[in-house]
């Protein structure tokens, strides 16, 4: 494991407060309060009870409020029972480390509850791209794919290496110019350009893509489909109805010409005539 990942995997609670933890944690959070309660009644004039605050936080991610709030009576409890005070101070001491002992319990359990939440919408999230027919990638400062989908692999690189940590420019050249152009700005808008795969052949792209100019999050995500095989159907649709009206144009022009024929054909016979009688009368 890299050290970012390591470092990622300790300042985040739910891979800490993993299923796979349950267990231990709870028998560590139980050794602990023994341990922390003979420390505490064989000192007593070294109060120890704060020290019951690392088991609550241990088990703050495992157990429901109402469990957690019976461990910090019973943390409270020893605390005050283990204490060099008097029976009043005792009760009092008790009573102000169950309060505290509850309140931090439910804030650590209330942290956690939201941060999986996150991971849940996080994971929601990344299964919709993934699973999106439309080709999805965010781009990073630098001009470099920093994720892409399923569809986006298939449309730039298909069967080929995965296109993230590759520069844009290799694919979408003009993505490339907009995130250089405007680092500072955020917009969305849309765009057709010509695209490339890996493999050498273009074809043409419409994008729609939005910018950020935060530092924690990518600078540019987009949306990109390929309009090459839209462009085409055009074309033809368009040829059929050119042929359509060239074949409509052309019988009118037959039907006209036959008209003119039939015409010409039903006016011989009296220009025969009409030439023998000329012929007669000279």
């Amino acid at each position: 494991m890299s050290l970012p990942s390591m470092f990622e995997t300790l300042i985040d609670p739910s891979a800490i407060y993993s299923p796979e933890n349950r267990k231990r944690f709870l028998v560590a959070a139980a050794l602990s309060i023994v341990a922390i309660a003979l420390l505490d009644a064989a000192t007593p004039q070294f109060p120890l009870g704060f020290l019951y605050f690392f088991p609550i936080v241990l088990i703050a991610g495992f157990v429901s409020r109402p469990t957690l709030a019976i461990v910090a009576l019973v943390c409270g409890f020893l605390t005050g029972e283990y204490s060099d005070y008097p029976l009043q101070e005792a009760l009092l001491v008790s009573l102000m480390a169950f309060i505290g002992f509850t309140g931090t319990g439910f804030f650590v359990s209330e942290i956690l509850r939201g941060r999986q939440l996150v991971v849940e919408h996080e994971r929601e999230f990344r299964g919709l791209v993934q699973s999106s027919p439309l080709a999805i990638i965010t781009i990073d400062l630098n001009g470099r794919i920093r994720l892409a989908n399923r569809a986006a692999q298939k449309l730039f690189s298909p069967g080929d290496a995965p296109i993230t940590g590759q520069p844009i420019s290799e694919f979408l050249p003009s993505l490339e110019t907009v995130v250089h152009q405007h680092r500072s700005t955020s917009f969305s808008t849309q765009l057709r350009c010509h695209g490339k795969r890996k493999n050498g052949e273009t074809f043409f792209a419409e994008v729609w893509f939005s910018t950020s100019g935060s530092a924690h999050t990518p600078l540019l995500a987009a949306i990109v489909v390929d309009l090459s095989q839209d462009l085409r159907d055009r074309e033809d649709l368009n040829l059929e109805y050119l042929l359509t009206n060239a074949r409509i144009l052309l019988g009118a022009i037959a039907h006209e010409i036959r008209n003119v024929c039939g015409a010409v054909l039903g006016a011989c016979p009296r220009i025969a005539l009409f030439s023998d009688f000329c012929a007669v009368s000279y």
